[in-house]
């Protein structure tokens, strides 16, 4: 499904708070779970129209059951431009300060160590999100394996991070292996950044 106007991308963000209500980091960056989805949705929906702009978005074909979010790594690092124009004011005003805070800092953290784990021009996949009530029917494959295929022909690796160690199974069957475990600084949050080399 092409993305490329305000209701896709309101579509895909809605998917993605139903997809990662019970994700440790969302739990974390909104306790609150009568407000999570909703609150959710404005961090989906600034990063879904940066990769619209920046990246690409694979879609479930007949209907939005699931959404895999890419970014090149040359588009890894959001100006404040760029915050602006994607949706962190409207965030800002209905997520609170402190949940703002808590999504920058987590978002730092991520990054920093990003950049000291890889240096060489990749594919990030920022976010992999399937509706709670598809989940185990093997849509991951049909959302990520375009964009692997690719990679694999353009000879470039692909990073990730995820929260869930659920996750950190489902990527491995993929080609993703871990190159670090622990747990994101000053949370309970436990993380693992994961790297596939071209094939």
């Amino acid at each position: 499904m092409p993305v490329n106007n305000r209701t896709d991308i309101n579509d895909i963000a809605r998917l993605l708070s139903r997809a990662f209500f019970h994700d440790p980091l969302f739990v974390h960056f909104f306790p609150d779970p009568k407000q999570r989805e909703r609150l959710s949705f404005y961090t989906f929906r600034a990063l879904v129209a940066h990769a619209c702009h920046h990246g690409s978005i694979n879609t479930t074909a007949q209907s939005l059951d699931g959404a895999a979010v890419w970014l090149p790594s040359g588009s890894l690092h959001r100006s404040l431009l760029d915050m602006l124009r994607f949706g962190a004011l409207p965030a800002l005003m209905r997520q609170g300060l402190r949940a703002v805070k808590r999504q920058f800092d987590a978002g730092e953290a991520m990054q920093s160590l990003h950049d000291q784990l890889i240096h060489e021009p990749h594919h990030y996949l920022a976010l992999l999100g399937v509706d709670p009530t598809r989940q185990g029917r093997g849509l991951a494959t049909g959302l990520l394996q375009p964009t692997l295929d690719q990679l694999d022909r353009d000879g470039l690796p692909c990073y990730l991070d995820t929260q869930s160690p659920d996750n950190v199974s489902l990527y491995q069957r993929f080609g993703f292996r871990v190159i670090h475990e622990g747990v994101l600084p000053g949370t309970a949050v436990p993380h693992w950044a994961m790297l596939r080399e071209a094939r």
